[in-house]
């Protein structure tokens, strides 16, 4: 169905010139009969049954009666006709194309493996243009047809020699057929590859530089932003330790202001935390001074 159709009617006997005539049933919708020939593309799927009269020119008729089954053509597909078993020697493989419909080109990649070399390609119509050439054990052919190839026709014939006994496989057959205006028609094309994803880990404290944080640093950021925000710089101040040593306390910013004491040997003020000198335990009696002698007492 919706592909180009035509058949011509043979006529044995009688005396010619013959014509003919559809004298009854149905003809499938797009077909027409002219001069012996059915023609046309049909656009409807079924079976439909006709009768043609044919007649010499002795006036001398024939009738006959045809079913035409209209159907989806199969998809379009070039294969390899391979040998069977193993090939020890040069070895020549037909490539064959199934329902080619209006192809006007086509395009072969085959894995042959890394024991086979290809020796020589041939087009079968020696009019078509044929290009060829083998990269490793893969070998790619292009193909051009001058005219529509009939079905389950051989379009190319391509020579092999292995360098050891093996066994041909079409496993890694790739295919791609083209009409005169470049539309595809049929292809075959090998898997994509897999897609993996690497696995995302997140190193201990890396969250730190994704969030935001305070202090120095200690304890990981949350979420996740496109974004990073680097942290403003905090002065750092030495903890304090508790007598177990177990925890770190944070020291204030700030010291209090320490309160004076008075010692009470000398009358003299000390703020704690400030060094003194250490002497006698008895305070040192200030000298007398010889010139003057002390109030109210005797030379």
């Amino acid at each position: 169905m919706n592909e180009p159709f035509s058949v011509t009617l043979a006529v044995s006997g009688g005396v010619g010139p013959y014509g003919y005539r559809v004298a009854g049933g149905t003809l499938p919708p797009g077909l027409r009969f002219s001069g012996g020939t059915l023609s046309g593309t049909p656009s409807a799927r079924g079976a439909f049954q006709f009768t043609v009269e044919a007649s010499d020119a002795n006036l001398s008729n024939k009738v006959q009666t045809y079913t035409l089954n209209v159907n989806d053509l199969p998809p379009l597909s070039l294969e390899p006709t391979l040998p069977t078993g193993e090939i020890r020697g040069e070895t020549r493989v037909p490539v064959m194309i199934k329902a080619p419909r209006s192809a006007r080109a086509a395009r072969v990649t085959w894995d042959l493996g890394p024991d086979v070399q290809v020796t020589r390609v041939q087009a079968t119509d020696g009019g078509n243009p044929v290009f060829w050439r083998q990269q490793g054990q893969v070998l790619s052919l292009d193909l051009g047809f001058k005219s529509v190839p009939r079905a389950d026709t051989r379009v190319a014939l391509i020579t092999v020699k292995p360098s050891k006994p093996v066994t041909l496989s079409s496993g890694k057959f790739w295919y791609e057929s083209r009409d005169g205006s470049g539309k595809v028609l049929g292809e075959k094309r090998p898997p994509a590859p897999a897609q993996t994803t690497p696995a995302t880990s997140t190193a201990p404290g890396a969250g730190a530089a994704a969030g935001t944080g305070t202090g120095a640093g200690t304890g990981a950021g949350t979420g996740t932003t496109s974004t990073q925000t680097t942290p403003t710089p905090t002065p750092q101040t030495t903890p304090a330790t508790s007598p177990e040593g177990s925890s770190t306390l944070p020291s204030p910013t700030t010291a209090p202001t320490p309160t004076p004491t008075t010692d009470p040997a000398t009358g003299t003020q000390t703020t704690p935390g400030t060094p003194v000198p250490t002497g006698p335990a008895t305070a040192p009696v200030a000298p007398t001074n010889p010139t003057t002698p002390p109030s109210g007492g005797q030379p």
